[in-house]
């Protein structure tokens, strides 16, 4: 399996699909496990106010599929 098996994805991660040349920036904003067992996220697209994807998370820490952005700059 690709992936960040080590590195649990958490609310607040932010990540680029692969391969996507606008590099829309896409944000975790939930994790839970659906009926089947699987864990799953939803990512809100920071560019598009209202775009929304639900991606499991298995398909998420695959590099193959999405890349971590670095988080946002700390607030003062």
């Amino acid at each position: 399996m690709f992936g960040r098996k080590s590195v649990p994805i958490q609310v607040g991660d932010r990540f680029i699909k692969a391969g996507d040349s606008n590099g829309k920036l896409w944000e975790v904003t939930r994790i839970w496990t659906t009926v089947d067992g699987i864990p799953h996220t939803r990512l809100k697209n920071l560019s598009h106010l209202g775009e929304t994807r639900i991606i499991s998370v298995q398909t998420l820490a695959s590099l193959q599929f999405y890349i971590p952005a670095p988080p946002p700059p700390a607030e003062r």
